[in-house]
């Protein structure tokens, strides 16, 4: 999502299989990220729940994945 929409290529896959893991910026802390711009898409897209917005419960997280699904038909993203 960062890549395709934001324009930003913050976050990554490492390894595989059980070890598979999300790095950012070339293995930096998430938080210490100097790509991310802080849209949120990521969160929005996140099929598994896996990523919540700083601060909040996963419980109160709404999905709006409308919103995700507008932009990348805005940019014309191909899936």
């Amino acid at each position: 999502v960062c890549a395709e929409l934001e324009g930003a290529h913050v976050w990554e896959m490492t390894s595989r299989g059980i070890h598979a893991r999300i790095v950012s910026d070339l293995n930096q802390k998430w938080g210490e990220s100097r790509a991310c711009t802080s849209c949120g898409k990521c969160v929005q897209a996140c099929p598994t729940g896996a990523l919540a917005e700083k601060g909040r419960a996963v419980e109160e997280m709404v999905k709006t994945n409308e919103r995700v699904s507008a932009l990348v038909h805005q940019r014309g993203v191909q899936s």
